[in-house]
Parts: C-alpha cells; sequence; structure tokens
C-alpha cells in the first residue's frame, strides 16, 4: 500500500504587494431612489431626495482612482487599514457633487474611510469598505447617509480589479436630513439658519461595477465580524458589551456593577441619527 503525502500546511493568504496593477478602466453605474416613508414627512419634500438624479449616471474610473483603498504594505487577512477620505468622495461624487468630509462642528458626523483584507482566496481578495460622508444638497439640504458599505476584489496574482461597489445599506432609518427653517432668521451669533430634521428610509443608493464571482475563500473574517471591527474604526464605545436590558438587569444584579442605560431614536454606531 502506497504511503500518502503529509499534508502541506498553508501560510495565511497575505496581499503582498500594495502596488497593485489595477485594471486600467472600470465603469461604475449610479442608482438614487426616491426617499420612502420618514417620520415627518419631510424628505420627500426636498426635491433632491423625493426625485433624485444621479451627478453622472456612468462614469469611467483608472487605477489611481483605486489605488488609495489598498493598504501601505503587505497585510494579512484580518487587518483594516485607514483610507484617504478624499478617494471615496471622488467616487461618491458621481451621485452628488456635494459630497463632503465635515459640515462643522454642530452635525456631530463621523466622516472617514476604513477597509479590511476580510477574505483571499486562490483567485482573488476581497477588501471590505466602511464609508461614512455628508452631502450638502441644493438651498442648504444637508443629507447624512448611515454609512456607505463597499466591497473591492481583485484577482490574487495579476492584482487586476475585477468589481467594485459601494452602497447604502437597505434597511430602514438609512438617512437623516437637516432642511433650513423658511422664513427664519439666522443665529446672531454663530450665523447658523434653524433646521428642521427627520430620518428615513432610501431603498437604493449605490455605485457598481464589474462582476463578483463565486468564490471559494482559502481564509476569511465572517462579514459581521468584519463590519465589527470597521464600526470600532470609527465609534471607540462599539466594543462595549451591549445587551438587551432584560439581560442587562440580570447582569447588572449578579455582579454588583452600574447599570447603563441608552435609549436611541435610530441607531448609535453609524452617521443617520
Amino acid at each position: 500500500m502506497a504511503l500518502q503525502e503529509p499534508a502541506v500546511l498553508q501560510e495565511p493568504p497575505v496581499l503582498q504587494d500594495p502596488r497593485i496593477s489595477v485594471l486600467a478602466k472600470i465603469e461604475l453605474k449610479a442608482h438614487w431612489d426616491p426617499c420612502g416613508p420618514s417620520l415627518y414627512h419631510l424628505l420627500r419634500s426636498v426635491p433632491a431626495l423625493a426625485e433624485p438624479k444621479p451627478a453622472q449616471p456612468i462614469l469611467a474610473y483608472d487605477a489611481e482612482d483605486f489605488r488609495p483603498f489598498l493598504p501601505q504594505g503587505p497585510v494579512p487577512v484580518g487587518s483594516a487599514w485607514a483610507v484617504p477620505h478624499e478617494a471615496s468622495l471622488k467616487i461618491l461624487r458621481q451621485l452628488h457633487p456635494g459630497a463632503g468630509a465635515d459640515l462643522g462642528p454642530t452635525f456631530g458626523e463621523a466622516p472617514g474611510t476604513w477597509a479590511m483584507l476580510r477574505a483571499a482566496g486562490t483567485d482573488y481578495f476581497e477588501i471590505l469598505l466602511r464609508v461614512q460622508t455628508v452631502f450638502q444638497l441644493e438651498a442648504g439640504v444637508v443629507m447624512k447617509p448611515a454609512q456607505f458599505e463597499g466591497r473591492l476584489l481583485i484577482t490574487r496574482h495579476e492584482g487586476l480589479l475585477t468589481a467594485f461597489s459601494l452602497a447604502l445599506p437597505a434597511r430602514d432609518t438609512n438617512v437623516d436630513v437637516n432642511v433650513p427653517m423658511a422664513g427664519a432668521e439666522p443665529d446672531p451669533i454663530t450665523g447658523s439658519v434653524p433646521i428642521l430634521a427627520d430620518i428615513g428610509f432610501v431603498p437604493r443608493m449605490e455605485l457598481s461595477g464589474g462582476e463578483f464571482p463565486a468564490t471559494t475563500w482559502i481564509a476569511e473574517i465572517p462579514l459581521e465580524d468584519a463590519r465589527l471591527a470597521l464600526r470600532r474604526a470609527f465609534y471607540p464605545f462599539a466594543a462595549l458589551d451591549w445587551m438587551p436590558f432584560e439581560e442587562a438587569v440580570a447582569a447588572s444584579r449578579a455582579q454588583s456593577k452600574p447599570l447603563h442605560l441608552v435609549l436611541l431614536f435610530g441607531c448609535l454606531d453609524d452617521d443617520s441619527c
């Protein structure tokens, strides 16, 4: 009987060379649905949200537009890194030219872009993105999406960009909007105009191009774990152990520790509220 060869243990895949030869051109299509229901019916009163039109329905990008999303050096699966936010804003401005990083301290956003090497297979690397930004729309209206989640797929050996997507999560209360009050006088000290606020739902707001083929991964981080790691990059409090109320009360009594209760209108760990 022939002896079997001993199994060869593979080293965890590493994205070795961040200077990959990203495909020269990729076209992204923009989709932006009208706003659905909102708490105070304010979103549908804003023309840019009731009947949105992407600034560029289809736009081609080249390698230089995607290289900033890559790490500065070799990284193993599960590593996260900060991305220059302007790289994301350039792509998001295909939806609206008012995509920006910050509108001042009064809005309380946490803008920025983080990426993670989520998975590696024999043929592909997948990078997961989390992008948070604000949009300055017409007539002083500010829209704050919850976040954009992105996927970037590159071939493992040739370093070619195969597919890219950046989308608003399709869940209820995924956008917040601030609308200046009609006829209101600016504050004499700050110069700001009083606003009306609302929170609601946009079914689809997305930029996408290329194809995501079915892939078998050699190493990967579960999607929810990767999302949590990127949330923690924006919000340190996401590292806390959050519990349902009943469980928290029991744990507080058992451990003789104080109970901190947070009552939310919207989500705590994104920019929609």
